[in-house]
């Protein structure tokens, strides 16, 4: 079904993610983490939502050992990429359209970075839920407004680094980051109390939380003292920059 939404904004976000979409299985720790989740899962389909080019979707595909990959992703470039590397994915903006499949469809889902880029929050976890099977598992990884980098950024008076105040300079007014280094669009930021509270309200009960570290890419003498600060604090999941959630529907 499509959803109403601002043609306006619906152009301005294709191209923003035609340029932006996810490329590459890059071996950053969230994506690391994910794949030994999915190793601990078995089930035939897999969906995963903002597939980016497919080189994630594959990763999670063989450590659970699915018979099919599902993806939907916005940028059609990046479908058209997915589809390539074997992944059945097809371009939608779930902002605006429901998932085009059957309700207890898949055995697990994966929204890796995809919920802070929505407006409507609720739709995504509502749309997961129905087409996940009883027992189905979403494991959903997003940055933490709270974690111990933007609040030391908001004590010293800079902006939190999932925030930004434009598109074109994300960057701005953040401590230590440059517009080269990263883009993030992001919409919706959440703490891990706003988190769970949300996912609480969609009926998919959470079987475990944890914190994972970020990574950090800016050349800067301090990146190593960072690193390592990052690396204790992210055992505390409130604390940590980034938040792994796995939920299973009952």
């Amino acid at each position: 079904m499509v959803r109403a939404e601002n043609s306006a904004d619906s152009e301005v976000k294709g191209r923003y993610y035609a340029e932006r979409y996810n490329y590459g299985c890059p071996r950053e720790e969230r994506i690391l983490r994910s794949i030994r989740l999915f190793r601990s899962l078995r089930g035939e389909r897999l969906l995963d939502v903002g597939c980016g080019d497919g080189a994630v979707t594959v990763a999670l595909k063989e450590a659970m050992n699915a018979r099919q990959a599902f993806g939907v992703e916005i940028a059609p470039e990046g479908a058209a990429a997915a589809r390539a590397r074997g992944v059945e994915a097809l371009q939608l903006d779930i902002d605006g359209h429901d998932l085009p499949f059957e309700d207890d469809f898949f055995d697990a889902a994966y929204c890796g970075e995809i919920i802070e880029h929505l407006f409507d929050t609720d739709h995504l976890l509502a749309e997961v839920r129905r087409v996940l099977k009883p027992g189905g598992v979403c494991v959903l990884t997003t940055p933490n407004l709270a974690g111990w980098a933007n609040r030391t950024a908001l004590l010293l008076g800079f902006q939190p680094y999932p925030m930004a105040v434009s598109p074109r300079h994300e960057a701005a007014g953040k401590l230590l980051a440059s517009d080269q280094e990263g883009q993030w669009g992001h919409v919706r930021v959440f703490t891990l109390r706003a988190l769970r509270e949300l996912i609480t309200q969609a009926s998919l009960p959470i079987e475990s939380v944890q914190g994972c570290p970020v990574t950090i890419n800016t050349r800067h003498w301090l990146v190593p003292l960072i690193r390592a600060v990052d690396g204790v604090l992210a055992r505390w999941p409130s604390l940590a920059n980034r938040v792994m959630v796995v939920m299973r529907k009952g």
